[in-house]
């Protein structure tokens, strides 16, 4: 970066402890000199084992600090938190959305992403490419069959937003909530930020979505959502590359 502006970076743990513990440790090892201003690491009252995330981000300075909310909230309180972060820091000149269950796998990839959006004057963020792995792009077919992965809205996985008075207005009234909308004959499910990519569009504002900046996204892990088999290759993956990191 040729200057050093001030981001605030937030994510939210959801009985996803291990997962956040390798999302810090991996920032770590791909940012020797990071660019966050802030960071902000909501806890959901998590059950699992927490410690090690509590004391590897306690010792790098980013204790967590309880959402208020729980595990059993009646409905999904991750946008919420979002908003709730990017308002508390309204002088930021961008905030970083971090998904607990993302794997940095590129060196400063968030000094890429400021890079690049400093090209997109009319984008209001910029997302990485969706990638399984980290080291291949997700395949197109699939972002066309589901474009709620990064093209219909800002996923939130790892996106980086500039904070101008338009967005600022946007996220105070809007927020990145999930949305039921309801036409007279259905409903349709709008999953985080779509709401807000969708206002945002009528100022002629859109997200970028990088061609070659990637994470590798565990996806869903907050969710009983995997079968077993899955859910056990991901924890397996999980504890791998955090076993690496913690005794680098």
């Amino acid at each position: 970066m040729t200057h050093s502006p001030i981001i605030t970076a937030i994510s939210v743990n959801h009985n996803t402890s291990a997962y956040m513990e390798l999302m810090l440790r991996s920032f770590d090892a791909m940012h020797p000199e990071s660019p966050i201003s802030t960071w902000i690491l909501y806890d959901n009252q998590s059950t699992d084992d927490i410690q090690q995330l509590h004391d590897y981000a306690t010792h790098r300075g980013t204790p967590l600090t309880q959402s208020g909310y729980s595990l059993t909230t009646a409905y999904n309180s991750h946008g919420l938190l979002l908003q709730r972060g990017a308002l508390a820091h309204p002088t930021s000149d961008f905030y970083l959305l971090l998904d607990a269950d993302v794997v940095f796998t590129q060196p400063n990839t968030i000094q890429r992403m400021y890079a690049e959006l400093t090209n997109h004057p009319q984008a209001w963020a910029i997302g990485v490419m969706p990638s399984w792995d980290g080291i291949a792009p997700i395949p197109t077919e699939v972002r066309q069959q589901n474009p709620d992965i990064c093209d219909a809205r800002l996923h939130p996985c790892c996106a980086l937003i500039r904070n101008t008075p338009v967005v600022q207005c946007a996220i105070a009234l809007v927020g990145f909530n999930t949305v039921d909308y309801h036409w007279p004959d259905r409903a349709e499910y709008l999953d985080t930020a779509k709401l807000l990519t969708r206002v945002l569009s009528t100022h002629g504002l859109y997200h970028h979505v990088s061609n070659d900046i990637m994470v590798k996204h565990f996806f869903c892990t907050s969710y009983e959502w995997d079968d077993p088999e899955t859910k056990a290759h991901k924890q397996t993956d999980r504890d791998r590359r955090l076993a690496i990191l913690r005794h680098a």
